[in-house]
């Protein structure tokens, strides 16, 4: 016997009443296409719903105290997910570690490898996270080999000492880090490597400053200084500094939230990217 294959919407007409389904048409083609794209669409913004809960699980809950700094951080991804990522490491007793990363791409491209950069940079830390220029390394060999060539990321990596209050840090091409000084004087640690993932043998140098009394450090992504490039008003490293001059001697949670605020102010209108920030104080 030959099996004849009578689709869900037929049964359901063919199952009403006589005079009920002489007045039901089955829908056509394209209104099936329709629904069919519909679903589709709910589909892929359930998953990523989905995917961006798991990303926000990556954010690091419960950040070390250190007697001598007040941490605060941020993140505000352009859609569901991004490509920016930050984290805080626990070094040892008096030792902190921590990254601001941004990966080439967006949406869903941009967090696997998020994810991917994440993973490896943690995987270190079981090695003490002690060698910077070692461990980065490391880190662009493995990200180099699983990507694709037009990826890479760029990251500041720093690694903070509560009884000596020196940060020893590398910029893989990252955003100049902002530190003002107590007395209002300002000092950019710019980059010292090139971004991880462009080429198979990666170099860079690491540098050290010293955190005094009143100081604030401030590592953020492009998405900050880049706000409103699209539309001719980008806010820009100045607009950066002026926001954290103004809240120099206010909680550091607070210079966070300005600066996040004013980022997103800033950028409406035009297209977005995602907003990274991460705040040390020293006290």
């Amino acid at each position: 016997m030959v099996g004849v294959y009578v689709d869900e919407e037929t049964r359901a007409v063919e199952s009403l009443p006589r005079g009920v389904s002489r007045g039901v048409r089955p829908l056509d083609r394209r209104s099936n296409r329709r629904v069919a794209r519909a679903a589709a669409r709910h589909g892929l913004e359930s998953e990523l719903e989905l995917a961006r809960v798991v990303q926000q699980q990556f954010l690091p809950r419960n950040t070390k105290s250190l007697a001598t700094i007040r941490i605060a951080a941020a993140y505000v991804p352009a859609g569901k997910i991004g490509g920016d990522y930050y984290d805080f490491l626990d070094l040892g007793p008096q030792s902190l570690g921590f990254t601001v990363a941004d990966v080439s791409g967006k949406g869903i491209a941009a967090a696997l490898l998020v994810a991917n950069l994440q993973a490896s940079v943690r995987s270190e830390c079981v090695r003490g996270f002690r060698d910077l220029l070692p461990m980065l390394e490391r880190i662009n060999a493995h990200f180099f080999q699983a990507t694709l060539p037009e990826q890479y990321a760029t990251a500041f990596f720093g690694q903070y000492d509560d009884s000596t209050r020196r940060l020893r840090y590398v910029n893989c091409g990252q955003q100049p880090a902002i530190l003002i000084r107590n007395s209002g004087f300002l000092e950019r640690l710019k980059t010292t490597a090139l971004p991880l993932g462009v080429i198979d043998r990666w170099n860079g140098e690491e540098e050290a400053v010293e955190l005094r009394p009143g100081d604030t450090l401030c590592v953020c992504s492009d998405g900050v200084v880049e706000a409103g490039i699209d539309i001719g008003e980008e806010f820009g490293e100045q607009g950066l500094i002026s926001i954290l001059k103004a809240c120099q001697h206010r909680d550091v949670q607070v210079a966070v939230s300005c600066v996040v605020d004013k980022t997103c102010e800033h950028r409406l209108g035009g297209t977005t990217d995602d907003v990274t920030v991460v705040a040390i104080r020293s006290v």
